[in-house]
C-alpha cells in the first residue's frame, strides 16, 4: 500500500502548506507524482483522501494530548497541563484545525472526522475531571458535560489565537482556558509551566548537499529524507542536555518543494515548560525557507530538573 500512503502524505502536505481549499485532485496527484486513476483506485473521492490525511494529523495532536494528561499524578496538575496550549499545540496545528472546521461545512467526511476526534479530546478531559472528583480535588456533577463545555472554550480560544496571534500569545491563551476551568470547578488551578525566553539561543546549523537518491520521481526531496534531516539536526543540537528526552509530537509545514539544491538545516530551542520543551527546525536554500518543523520532547514520568532547564537555555 506504499502508493496509497504516498497519496495520503501528499494530501497532508498540500492541506498543511496551502489549506484545505487548495487540496484538489490535481494538486494532490501532482504533489504525489501520481495519476488520477491511481487516486481513484485507492480512494472513493478527493474528500476521502483529504479527510484521512487530516485524521492522521489530528491523531498526532490527540496522542500528544494524551501523553500530557498522563505526565502528572495530581488531577489538578494534569488539568493545568491539558489547558496549557503552549504544551500541546503550535500555530501550524491550530491553523490546520481551524481550516478543517471551515472545510467541514461542505464536506461530511471532514465533519465526521472532526466529530470523532472531538469525542476523543472530551474523553481525555472527562477522565481527568472524574479523577479529580474521586480524589476530592473539586466537585463536578456531570464530567462529560463539563468536558464538552471546556473543549468548546479551548476551540474558541484556539480560533481566536489563530486569527489574532499577536494579541493572544500561548501564555495568554492558556490563562484564559485555565480561568474558565476554575470558574467551572470553583477551585484555583496550579500555575502553568514557566516558560524561559533566553536572550541568546544556541543553535545547531549544518550545510547539506541533496543527493540524487534523496529525490522522488518528480525530482523533489522525499518527505522521509526531510524528516531525517530535521531529526539529525535536532539530535546534534540536543547532545547530552537531556539524555532521557523522547519525542512526543512533531509538526512539519512544507513551505515549498525542495529539489537538488544545497540546504541549510537549523535547530534551536523554542520554549521550555515544566515537563517538556520544544525545538524549532528549518530547512532553507538560497531562495528561503522550504520546510519548518516543531518538535515537542519530554522526559517520561517526571518534570525537567533545574539543571536540565538551564542546560537547554544555554
Amino acid at each position: 500500500m506504499r502508493r496509497r500512503e504516498e497519496l495520503l502524505g501528499a494530501a497532508r502536505r498540500v492541506i498543511g502548506r496551502d489549506g484545505f481549499a487548495a487540496a484538489t485532485v490535481g494538486t494532490i496527484t501532482r504533489e504525489a507524482g501520481a495519476s488520477l486513476g491511481l487516486l481513484n483506485y485507492h480512494f472513493g473521492s478527493k474528500d476521502e483522501v483529504v479527510a484521512e490525511a487530516f485524521a492522521a494529523a489530528a491523531r498526532e495532536d490527540l496522542d500528544a494530548l494524551e501523553a500530557i494528561s498522563r505526565r502528572f499524578e495530581s488531577p489538578a496538575d494534569r488539568l493545568a497541563a491539558y489547558l496549557d496550549q503552549s504544551e500541546w499545540a503550535d500555530a501550524a496545528s491550530w491553523r490546520l484545525w481551524v481550516d478543517a472546521w471551515g472545510s467541514s461545512v461542505h464536506s461530511p467526511l471532514v465533519r465526521d472526522t472532526l466529530g470523532r476526534f472531538d469525542i476523543g479530546w472530551r474523553a481525555v478531559l472527562a477522565e481527568v475531571l472524574a479523577d479529580g472528583v474521586r480524589q476530592g480535588c473539586w466537585e463536578c456533577d456531570d464530567v462529560q458535560d463539563t468536558a464538552a463545555r471546556l473543549v468548546a472554550v479551548i476551540d474558541g480560544i484556539g480560533l481566536h489565537a489563530t486569527v489574532h496571534g499577536e494579541d493572544v500569545p500561548p501564555a495568554r491563551a492558556a490563562a484564559w482556558a485555565r480561568r474558565m476551568a476554575e470558574l467551572e470547578l470553583g477551585v484555583a488551578l496550579p500555575a502553568p509551566p514557566v516558560f524561559v525566553a533566553p536572550r541568546v539561543v544556541a543553535e545547531h546549523r549544518v550545510e547539506l548537499s541533496v543527493r540524487a537518491r534523496d529525490l522522488d520521481a518528480r525530482g523533489v526531496v522525499d518527505p522521509a529524507v526531510l524528516f531525517t534531516f530535521l531529526e539529525e539536526a535536532r539530535t546534534a543540537w540536543l547532545g547530552d542536555r537531556v539524555p532521557e528526552a523522547v519525542v512526543t509530537h512533531v509538526a512539519v509545514r512544507y513551505v515549498r518543494p525542495l529539489g537538488r539544491d544545497d540546504v541549510t538545516v537549523t535547530c534551536a530551542l523554542d520554549s521550555v515548560g515544566r515537563a517538556s520543551f520544544r525545538t524549532r527546525e528549518t530547512i532553507t536554500t538560497a531562495d528561503g525557507i522550504g520546510v519548518e518543523g516543531a518538535t515537542t520532547l519530554e522526559v517520561p514520568g517526571r518534570a525537567l530538573t533545574a539543571g536540565e532547564r538551564e542546560g537547554l537555555t544555554r
